[in-house]
């Protein structure tokens, strides 16, 4: 009984002890002086790099593990460069690295204002998405009724959002790509008439669903501010991931369509 209770206790420890430890993880894949040197240099990296989006292991400076939600906002602050640390796997783990005064202020500036923005979707996770009632340009309904059990996917944009209109060709094929997913619906809101959306596309395909003036529920009910912003809300009614471009939407999808 006595080595029983020994051996019970040591694997105890050993279990605790394997909980506790952190991410096995490298090196930053881009050192910070190369980051920092100018901003075409942190934009390439950030592009490159980063997809705060994702599901990642966050790190203080101190490499010590915190939350996802307190990593963000102190990426909101300007006063932290979020570090991609290479990976021993195929997960993801960012290290915040505090900036100093004499580091370059439009690079703060940008990272305040990605931080915030990214902090703000994030909040949005798990939220119930707001009471709609659209009617898209071919007369089809979508309400909270008619879309309950299915994921909606939802694009706010506007025509002369340049982004918005570049991601169309990548939005299109993965229409394409859940052509069969009969439970998967793609609608975008747009701020645009009835009229101008038309004009648009006899020269421009765009294969989601399109409802025509919707500025004043995107900007006052959706607080949406960033364009494009697209949101997928799942099965129940709630926004699963919200988030600015067309990859990290994606790998959203692909993860909330497995479900």
């Amino acid at each position: 009984m006595k080595n029983y209770f020994s051996y019970f206790l040591l694997l105890f420890t050993l279990t605790v002890y394997s909980c506790n430890q952190k991410p096995k993880n490298g090196n930053p894949v881009v050192q910070p002086v190369v980051i920092l040197k100018d901003m075409m240099a942190f934009l390439s990296y950030r592009e490159k790099n980063v997809m705060l989006s994702e599901d990642f292991t966050a790190l203080d400076p101190a490499s010590e593990i915190i939350s996802k939600e307190a990593f963000l906002h102190l990426l909101s602050s300007g006063e932290y460069l979020p570090l991609r640390l290479a990976s021993e796997d195929s997960s993801s783990c960012y290290q915040l690295y505090k900036l100093s005064a004499s580091d370059n202020t439009d690079i703060r500036m940008t990272l305040k204002s990605w931080g915030s923005q990214e902090s703000a979707l994030y909040k949005l996770e798990g939220t119930k998405f707001p009471a709609f009632n659209f009617i898209d340009l071919a007369g089809n309904v979508y309400s909270n009724e008619t879309t309950k059990g299915k994921i909606l996917v939802l694009k706010c944009w506007y025509i002369g959002c340049t982004y918005c209109v570049k991601e169309m060709p990548a939005l299109n094929d993965m229409v394409t790509q859940y052509k069969n997913r009969k439970d998967i619906l793609f609608v975008s809101l747009a701020f645009d008439t009835k009229e101008a959306l038309s004009t648009f596309l006899r020269k421009k395909t765009f294969t989601y669903a399109i409802v025509p003036d919707q500025k004043d529920y995107i900007t006052h009910v959706l607080k949406v501010h960033m364009y494009p912003t697209h949101f997928i809300v799942n099965q129940q009614g709630m926004i699963a991931k919200a988030v600015n471009d067309e990859t990290a939407l994606a790998i959203a999808l692909k993860k909330e369509a497995a479900k």
